[in-house]
């Protein structure tokens, strides 16, 4: 969850002031043969101007994807099936638009597998050398363990309880040390447990390694205006590579065209570089640009470029601070919207789990 709130008052005629919140929620479910993600943004913006007569306005939107890939055997093919759902109103809007509905199929080739875990079991290594707990650093296969333990906490949980589950979770961590023998006094003691705990709880940009494309069709059962539409044709292509753990680099292509006669074409492209600064502090930088090309030579192309550089500072298990500096830059063709949108965020941000 996140927000930011600006209030100005002063030699004007009321107090203006604009706000926007938020958040996001993920689910991700990976096997070797089915993976399964859902994914839940909204936001919601208020804006009230300076003069006497300008009413406070407001926009809001809520977002949900999900997706099944289930692969073939062994191999890296995979078939897939999603659904998007979206619900908004725009800030200039009396009512809310028409839900949109768009259900898809279609079939890919290769893996994209979340790191992420692997990331912690490193930084766990990294920490307990530094305050002498182990002797050295584990083996490939040790490290493999320690992060598919790490990657099951969910099931500890349900398992044992809310409360009770940490105890056995970390016994079975301790046991990977101990079956390593890097153990110099045969267990990890207070100070290994507390600093095992801190580093679970701090934040950790995602890590991802692999490459993935994939095609289908899109059918919009119902569109923001209420309308339907032909079949769209969509095409997306992921590849990601952590250079070490504190480093990472994703980029994702997507492309969509609504298969009639007369073809517009939609792309988007998102490229995000994330850095680890310390254990307290993480860089994290995205490109996103989107184009939309339409058939009709009357009508202008609209290319939107989206900079955003944010460093988040850790302060609890799950309170970080953050300070974003953000450019944006649109040309739709008219001449009107071209000018460079520079703005500065400072904020704060609350992981629910």
């Amino acid at each position: 969850m996140n927000g930011n709130f600006n209030l100005k008052s002063g030699n004007q005629d009321q107090a203006n002031y604009n706000g926007s919140f938020g958040g996001n929620y993920d689910v991700n479910y990976k096997t070797s043969l089915f993976t399964w993600r859902l994914g839940v943004l909204a936001d919601f913006d208020i804006y009230r101007g300076p003069n006497e007569t300008d009413e406070q306005s407001e926009s809001y939107g809520a977002y949900l994807n999900t997706n099944v890939d289930r692969y073939l055997g062994e191999t890296d093919f995979f078939n897939y099936g999603s659904l998007d759902i979206g619900y908004r109103k725009l800030m200039a809007a009396e009512d809310a638009d028409d839900p949109y509905v768009k259900l898809g199929v279609g079939a890919g080739y290769g893996r994209v597998i979340n790191a992420t875990v692997m990331a912690k079991a490193m930084r766990i290594v990294d920490e307990l050398i530094k305050y002498n707990v182990i002797s050295r650093k584990l083996s490939s296969d040790a490290y493999v363990e320690l992060a598919q333990i790490i990657d099951k906490e969910p099931e500890y949980r349900a398992t044992h309880g809310a409360i009770e589950y940490k105890k056995f979770w970390y016994e079975d961590m301790e046991q990977v040390f101990v079956n390593e023998g890097v153990l110099p006094e045969g267990s990890l003691q207070a100070l290994g447990i507390v600093r095992l705990q801190e580093v679970l709880e701090q934040r950790f940009s995602i890590r991802k390694h692999g490459w993935m494309i994939r095609a289908g069709l899109g059918f919009i059962i119902s569109n923001y205006d209420g309308s339907e539409q032909d079949p769209s044709l969509d095409v997306s292509f992921e590849i990601a590579h952590p250079f070490s753990y504190k480093l990472q680099l994703i980029e994702r292509l997507d492309y969509s065209t609504i298969l009639e006669d007369d073809i517009s074409h939609h792309i988007t492209n998102r490229l995000s570089i994330s850095y680890e600064i310390s254990n307290e502090v993480n860089w994290e930088n995205s490109l996103i640009t989107s184009m939309f090309i339409p058939s009709d030579e009357e009508r202008n192309n609209i290319i939107s470029n989206t900079l955003a550089s944010t460093f988040y500072y850790y302060l609890t298990n799950q309170l970080n601070l953050n300070a974003t500096l953000r450019f944006h830059l649109l040309d739709d063709g008219t001449g009107y919207n071209d000018e460079l949108e520079t703005t500065f965020y400072l904020g704060a941000s609350y992981r629910l789990r």
